[in-house]
């Protein structure tokens, strides 16, 4: 099996995601591969009576803003300067494989937290990935 040469990072801005960064970069560093850090802001429709409305343009580039400034903070804390950080809108498993598509990856990595009562019956999105993907999936229990 060869070395991997471009994994993506699908990270939480929160303690896991930093976990699951710094597991992504030390196997990047392993095999001397390119990092890029991914955060996803679901898209998350507005009601407003009987319509839907998407979210506005300007809270979006906000939300958007945080997240790299997030990402960087991150990164900052964990020592990592190399870093390519992506952040999309959207359906979360959905905008994954877009950016694996476009970055060229060949590794996902991305973190799993066991689900108990009747978060247990939601689409996860780790075993989406797995089957939808054309590259390998690294899932890292957190706890």
């Amino acid at each position: 099996m060869s070395a991997y040469q471009q994994i993506l990072a699908a990270i939480a801005l929160d303690e896991n995601g930093s976990s699951v960064l710094q597991r992504a970069h030390q196997l990047a560093r392993k095999d001397d591969a390119q990092l890029a850090a991914l955060h996803v802001i679901e898209y998350l429709p507005i009601e407003s009576g009987e319509l839907l409305m998407t979210t506005p343009y300007d809270v979006t580039r906000e939300l958007e803003q945080q997240a790299r400034e997030g990402l960087l903070h991150m990164a900052d804390q964990l020592g990592i300067t190399d870093l390519n950080i992506v952040v999309a809108t959207g359906p979360i498993v959905t905008q994954i494989e877009t950016q694996a598509r476009k970055l060229g990856s060949d590794l996902i990595i991305i973190g799993h937290q066991p689900r108990k009562g009747l978060s247990a019956w939601f689409s996860h999105v780790e075993d989406n990935l797995v089957h939808s993907t054309p590259c390998d999936v690294l899932v890292l229990r957190l706890r």
